[in-house]
């Protein structure tokens, strides 16, 4: 694994061998383990570690970047000659800004060593315990289990240095009954191994699954919906995207006023609806910069229902007299008290949905996304699941889904389904109602 020293080593050549009025670089180095399992058996595994190094050499306004592997005197020397030739080539940039000087960044506690020393061990014990539970079931499970360990280091010729190390495991899988008819999906994520329960994950799985089978058909239409937080940290995750100040201020996103400019401040949502970033809480801890090398600290997004921050790049920041803001390491929003289940106590008649699958946008303006559930919908009625019912294709807005809250879980750390981060943290909704536009053959 990269140590700090080594990292500031490669800035300080890296550096030294410039003529460029700057240079930036970037390190990330790291060791990734992965198992994936299927029909109830592993069917691929690996061990691999990489170093890039990304070296980009400004003149004036023309940048350019190169790549390598190689972390030796000469080889970093050669690639700092050859991005000093792409740059001479490249157009000149309008928009850049000078290099940033000096930062401070936050102290994130995100390593765990053991990932690195018994790792593969452990991983390979969990996806055991899963593939014996479902055998014992006479179901099929199918998965992936993959821990990284590693370290990132930024630089430049303006004297800024940072240096992260961190470690991120995640785990998902599916399963179903022999003759395909019934489907139960489950995911955990943590910093080490430790944090993922694999007899718990296999248990949710292979409930869902048994209660998934032979499914009721339920007439499209929008219902009262309990979504899990995996479905959340999709939808919530959508929302940050598209918080993006350009975007906004030239007409392009939900956040665009009618009038012009954006809709900072304004108060978009009820008034429990409270999203924030901080990389160095516990709950899901992010990185400490984001992009252009800017420091990430604890910042409201949405706070008390009002749109308290949005993005803003180094350039947009300077044209608009504002501070810029970096996109997120890490997402935590707030939630209430219980879990999923309680929110199937409290519900007389709705869906509850397990996970949300190939989501697509449909209008940013609005916000319109649409997609498919998968692996488990049911109906629940007088605060119990009653049965399966099929699969659908949805067309919504996490902005709606936000606006609908009727109430919430506690937050929990999830992954969402189409993302593979460990730096989410978000609560199961109840909303008032939800879009099932039309019924999905998916199982």
């Amino acid at each position: 694994m990269l140590e700090k020293q080594q990292a500031k080593k490669i800035v300080d050549t890296v550096v030294a061998a410039s003529k460029a009025d700057e240079v930036s670089v970037s390190i990330n180095a790291g060791e990734t383990t992965h198992l994936r399992f299927a029909r109830n058996s592993p069917s691929t595994s690996g061990n691999f570690t990489d170093v890039r190094v990304a070296i980009e050499s400004t003149f004036g306004t023309r940048s350019g970047t190169v790549s390598v592997n190689q972390i030796d005197e000469e080889s970093l020397t050669e690639a700092v000659e050859r991005s000093e030739t792409v740059a001479r080539l490249a157009p000149q940039d309008p928009e850049h800004v000078p290099a940033l000087g000096p930062q401070s960044f936050a102290e994130v506690d995100a390593y765990r060593d053991e990932v690195v020393a018994n790792g593969p061990e452990q991983i390979a014990a969990g996806v055991r315990t899963c593939i014996q539970a479902a055998r014992k079931r006479d179901l099929v499970a199918a998965g992936f289990a993959r821990a990284d360990a590693s370290a990132s280091a930024i630089g430049n010729s303006a004297g800024l240095f940072g240096f992260h190390r961190r470690t991120d495991v995640t785990f998902s899988q599916t399963v179903r009954t022999e003759d395909g008819g019934g489907s139960g999906w489950a995911s955990n994520v943590g910093n080490r191994v430790g944090d993922i329960d694999f007899a718990s994950n296999a248990a949710v799985a292979i409930d869902k699954a048994m209660k998934s089978v032979e499914p009721r058909p339920l007439e499209p239409g929008k219902y009262v919906t309990i979504l899990e937080p995996a479905c959340v940290a999709n939808l919530v995750s959508l929302l940050l995207f598209g918080m993006n100040a350009r975007a906004a201020d030239e007409g392009r996103s939900f956040f665009s006023a009618p009038e012009g400019g954006n809709k900072l401040g304004e108060r978009l949502f009820p008034e429990q609806v409270s999203l924030y970033s901080d990389p160095a809480d516990g709950t899901a801890p992010g990185r400490p910069w984001g992009a252009e090398y800017l420091p990430q600290k604890r910042r409201d997004w949405i706070e008390g229902g009002a749109v308290a921050n949005l993005m803003y790049d180094r350039h947009w920041a300077t044209k608009n007299k504002r501070e810029p803001v970096p996109f997120p390491s890490n997402m935590i929003m707030r939630g209430g008290s219980g879990s999923v289940d309680d929110l199937v106590k409290g519900t007389r008649r709705g869906v509850l949905i397990t996970s949300l699958w190939y989501i697509r946008s449909v209008d940013p303006r609005t916000m319109l996304y649409t997609g498919l559930t998968r692996d488990g919908v049911y109906w629940v009625e007088d605060g119990q699941i009653k049965h399966p019912v099929t699969n659908f294709r949805w067309n919504d807005s996490p902005v709606a889904v936000l606006k609908n809250i009727d109430a919430m879980s506690e937050t929990v750390r999830v992954a969402p389904r189409s993302r593979n981060t460990t730096t989410v943290a978000v609560p199961a909704l109840r909303v008032k109602e939800f879009e099932l536009s039309s019924v999905s053959e998916a199982v």
